[in-house]
């Protein structure tokens, strides 16, 4: 779901993170808010006045998301689920957890807590407001709170529909999952509620930009589009989590693969290995037949062609570190949370110190792909 990211913080013992996709919707917040909000709820300011309130607005917002996440956290740790980060994204932000909850009413706890937290939120902004108006504060200054609190009581009530994996589509899937005890079943219900409604905001949007509504349509799009692809890799992740969580690597990885001999030219490394076998990585084997490292078609390609045949393969690899190494006995879940952190997406097999096979990610997602199509129904 995310691409590079840094942590700002860590609160309540949770790291708090920003994905960049971040900063494009905190413009378009701001923007958003400058342009188009607080010149009709508070008119006749000037427009340096109404960026800096668009500032404030979306920070708070985003405070308030944090808060929201926080809330969820909190409540999961409780139940011993491992939140990995917090992370605020193009769409909002989302506690990352580790694990599915351990029962219906673990899921269900988790999941009001967030709305909960937003809820308290809303009144106390509503409360400034009111003591703001009643005190004589600036106007500027009440309407941001006004916002904050409308926002919140927004933030509860679409998070309370219920379409998974908003807080109310896990709450829905709670009751599913209550009803059959059948956590496969209700997840495969609630996400497919979840992509339904998605298609209805993304109609709903285009509705709004036919009859004029700029702003209303660009957002109700936006969230649609968010809400099925979410719903869908939610699909897809619980999926992953069942099949790998009592897996090892040694049932996904490929066995016995291509090794390439480090003292060889680039270019032969090319002809008689790339161009034969069509792989886009090889673990290179070093003088004494020790694995030494790895090297991809897009490190042969960092060489420049007139270098290819004075180039040997040991001074283009990448060196074996512990990043790009597993043993055929580490979890299979494990595995692909080092991959997706790995550029190359690959990761070399070793036991006591031999090569015993590769994983990609396409090894592991295989399977997956197989049984979201054969269990669809199920």
């Amino acid at each position: 779901m995310f691409g590079p990211r840094f942590n700002i913080l860590n609160l309540a013992g949770f790291r708090i993170g920003i994905d960049f996709s971040w900063f494009f919707i905190a413009i378009l917040v701001t923007w958003t808010l400058a342009i188009g909000y607080f010149p009709v709820t508070l008119p006749h300011q000037t427009p340096g006045t109404y960026w800096l309130m668009g500032l404030f607005g979306m920070l708070g917002l985003f405070i308030s998301v944090v808060l929201h996440e926080l809330g969820h956290a909190i409540v999961a740790r409780n139940f011993n689920l491992k939140i990995s980060q917090i992370t605020l994204f193009i769409f909002g932000g989302v506690a990352e957890m580790k694990s599915e909850p351990p029962n219906p009413k673990a899921e269900f706890l988790v999941a009001v807590a967030g709305p909960i937290v937003s809820v308290i939120i809303a009144f106390v902004m509503n409360a400034l407001t009111i003591a703001g108006n009643h005190f004589g504060w600036s106007p500027v200054i009440t309407s941001v709170t006004g916002y904050l609190a409308f926002i919140n009581l927004v933030i509860v009530i679409f998070n309370s529909i219920p379409a998974f994996p908003l807080d109310g589509g896990r709450v829905f899937r709670a009751a599913l999952w209550w009803w059959k005890d059948n956590l496969k079943w209700a997840t495969r219900i609630a996400s497919n509620v979840g992509a339904a409604f998605g298609m209805i905001l993304i109609f709903m949007g285009v509705l709004s930009f036919i009859s004029g509504g700029l702003f209303t349509g660009m957002w109700w799009i936006i969230l649609g589009l968010f809400l099925r692809q979410a719903a869908t890799s939610s699909k897809a992740q619980f999926y992953i989590r069942q099949e790998f969580q009592n897996e090892t690597v040694e049932k996904f990885m490929t066995k016995n693969p291509i090794t390439v001999p480090s003292n060889i030219s680039i270019k032969q490394f090319i002809d008689q290995y790339i161009y034969q076998s069509h792989h886009h990585l090889y673990p290179v084997i070093g003088d004494q037949g020790n694995l030494i490292g790895y090297i991809s078609l897009r490190d042969a390609k960092a060489v420049l062609p007139d270098n290819w045949e004075k180039t040997k393969v040991k001074d283009a690899l990448v060196p074996l570190s512990e990043t790009q190494t597993v043993t055929s006995k580490t979890n299979a879940l494990e595995a692909l949370n080092i991959i997706q952190q790995n550029p190359a997406a690959t990761l070399l097999v070793v036991d006591d110190g031999k090569l015993a096979g590769i994983l990609t990610a396409q090894d592991l997602f295989k399977l997956i792909s197989l049984k979201l199509e054969l269990e669809e129904d199920i």
